[in-house]
């Protein structure tokens, strides 16, 4: 399990962002968070959020 970067709630690591739907609802409300998890979870099936692989693809 993951920790939420704001508050320290177990998430799942399953996630794109280490943010909980609590604080992510306060910070971006609840319209905007949900558009932002769909977008990065998309982008993390693609692997667009490799940034530390060293590995030549």
């Amino acid at each position: 399990m993951s920790k939420c970067v704001y508050c320290n709630s177990e998430i799942s690591d399953d996630r794109s962002m280490q943010i909980c739907d609590r604080c992510g609802e306060k910070v971006w409300g609840k319209k905007m968070f949900d558009a932002i998890k769909k977008t990065t979870d998309e982008a993390k099936e693609r692997g667009d959020l490799e940034f530390n692989s060293c590995e030549n693809h």
